[in-house]
């Protein structure tokens, strides 16, 4: 009977054994199994990490190749300075139609210097007015005195052109008259030495003769 109850008690004893090494069996594995998911799992995550990682470094790379690319194509270009002189235009005096019988059409500006006879008919010859086409201006025209000096001289048809002073330089190279007399020469003659010449002050204008040595305006006419 007590042999009986004996092995009974064994048989409980190594059940019970039984069922703790199974339980610890089990937990080892559990252990086991959770030290392994997480090494997966911090496997995966350092993967992930590192493949962010590389994103934001060809991220950054790409916002600096678009940085670069857009300050290279701010970049303004090289200014070239030429070292050759700018050229003046010189300005060109029109021909002014004043409605006179004759068509003849007088030129807006003066000649830049003062001549003598001689010299203005070799340079500008039928250019420079005769003595019949100054009279027509002065007897088709209205003869204007302007307040400082010369005169505005208006055609039948109402366009004008100025006559500044001109003064004169005399035989012996005296200046004189620049602020008191427009003195033009016309190409016409009269005899030996002279020519006639249109000269006009405050007072009025008349076409006189005088010895041909003096310089004096030059208006031209259109042929």
């Amino acid at each position: 009977m007590k042999d009986s109850k004996f092995s009974v008690i064994i048989s409980i004893i190594a059940l019970i054994i039984s069922i703790i090494a199974l339980l610890l069996n089990l937990g080892i594995l559990k252990c086991h199994c959770s030290c392994l998911n997480r090494g997966d799992d911090d496997g995966k995550n350092k993967a992930q990490q590192e493949q962010v990682v590389a994103q934001d470094n060809d991220r950054d790379g790409m916002d600096q190749s678009a940085t670069t690319a857009v300050v290279e194509e701010a970049e303004p270009a090289p200014i070239v300075v030429s070292d050759q002189p700018l050229k003046k235009k010189t300005p060109t005096a029109a021909f002014i139609d004043l409605g006179l019988p004759s068509g003849t059409k007088w030129r807006e500006l003066n000649e830049p210097a003062l001549m003598t006879f001689d010299e203005a008919v070799d340079k500008y010859g039928k250019q420079l007015p005769s003595q019949k086409q100054y009279n027509e201006l002065y007897e088709k025209c209205q003869w204007l005195p302007l307040k400082d000096g010369g005169y505005k001289v208006v055609g039948p048809n109402g366009k004008w052109v100025i006559f500044p002073l001109t003064g004169f330089i005399n035989c012996t190279g005296e200046f004189r008259g620049e602020k008191d007399f427009g003195d033009y020469w016309t190409s016409t003659k009269k005899g030996d030495g002279e020519a006639w010449r249109v000269v006009f002050n405050e007072k009025g204008v008349k076409i006189l003769a005088h010895t041909n040595c003096y310089a004096r305006g030059i208006r031209l006419v259109e042929q």
